[in-house]
């Protein structure tokens, strides 16, 4: 199965159709996808809400899913070009139910740096690890978002 860089994905949540562009392919062989804006009644979106900037990047296994009819292919898009493959990313760390700081993990090197407190920049980078597809429509159907996440 062929996934083209930019194609859209539409995945059918509760509140209608949410949609994911594959980014590529990153170095540990998991696909990058921007999880897109956009909660739609339908499954049409265009090159106007592609460019809106995204909720936030995560790698997912986008081959598995489309194998598995999880998500379902609307089209090929351009990526934005003011998008750029981000170089870190964050997570809680959290050691027998304590709350210790933030992972800020290097996506490429896989370095982790701790921080009790984040900065402005940290605050915006995305969630560490793979996502599955019941997380990313929990995460929509929730309205998640970035700035939420403190």
């Amino acid at each position: 199965m062929v996934i083209n860089q930019g194609e859209v994905f539409a995945i059918n949540t509760s509140l209608g159709f949410g949609f994911i562009q594959y980014v590529g392919l990153l170095d540990n062989g998991v696909e990058l996808i921007r999880l897109l804006e956009p909660v739609k009644q339908t499954n049409e979106l265009s090159q106007t809400e592609v460019n809106i900037l995204e909720r936030f990047s995560i790698q997912f296994l986008v081959r598995v899913a489309s194998k598995k009819k999880l998500i379902k292919s609307v089209g090929l898009f351009a990526i934005p070009k003011n998008y750029s493959i981000p170089k870190n990313a964050r997570t809680p760390h959290i050691v027998k139910g304590e709350f210790l700081g933030w992972h800020i993990v290097n996506v490429k090197t896989l370095k982790i740096e701790l921080k009790e407190t984040l900065s402005k920049n940290d605050l915006a980078l995305s969630p560490y690890g793979i996502f599955n597809d019941t997380l990313i429509i929990e995460y929509l159907e929730k309205d998640w978002r970035l700035e939420y996440w403190k």
